[in-house]
């Protein structure tokens, strides 16, 4: 009876079941966030990608949720839905890219641009420890640059009048 193959074998496979192990331990707890974005009239953003940043016991985290006709959204890291770990994020809103040319022809995006990036939104959110984070955003729809001024001739000058000299006596 030869026992040593097998003990060699557990041997050898030991440290893999332990890192195994360890790792499932490390893995983050995930808590589900869910909301709805809008305008301030409250009508819905129809379509659209949410996407929250974070820095979670040093490591970034990114998670994101896609915006429904109706403006709900679930963020998720991994899976549509599958929830984040608790930490402070900062949050922004993109929404569907529009068709080509379109801008050309005076259609704007569905967003004001600060809202696209999590550095210039104004958008944070703690997400709690809790069954139910919920993240109402509201965002303001973009709006046409005004016109450049428009540049007005300026005055003529008036050219002097030669005055007559008063005659002389």
């Amino acid at each position: 009876m030869n026992e040593r193959p097998v003990l060699r074998r557990a041997a050898r496979a030991a440290p893999l079941f332990l890192l195994a192990f360890v790792l499932a331990g490390c893995g983050q707890s995930r808590y589900p966030v869910a909301g709805r974005v809008s305008y301030p009239d409250g009508s819905p953003l129809e379509a659209g990608t949410v996407i929250a940043e974070a820095t979670v016991n040093g490591v970034a985290v990114s998670s994101q949720g896609s915006v429904k006709p109706d403006g709900s959204f679930t963020l998720g890291t991994d899976l549509p839905g599958g929830g984040v770990p608790a930490g402070d994020y900062r949050v922004a809103v993109v929404p569907v890219p529009l068709p080509d040319g379109a801008a050309g022809s005076g259609k704007l995006p569905a967003v004001e641009g600060k809202f696209t990036r999590p550095e210039t939104s104004g958008i944070t959110f703690q997400v709690k420890t809790d069954p139910k984070n919920v993240l109402n955003i509201t965002v303001e729809r973009a709006v046409a640059p005004p016109d450049p001024p428009k540049e007005e001739p300026a005055p003529a000058k008036e050219e002097p009048v030669p005055v007559p000299a008063p005659p002389k006596e």
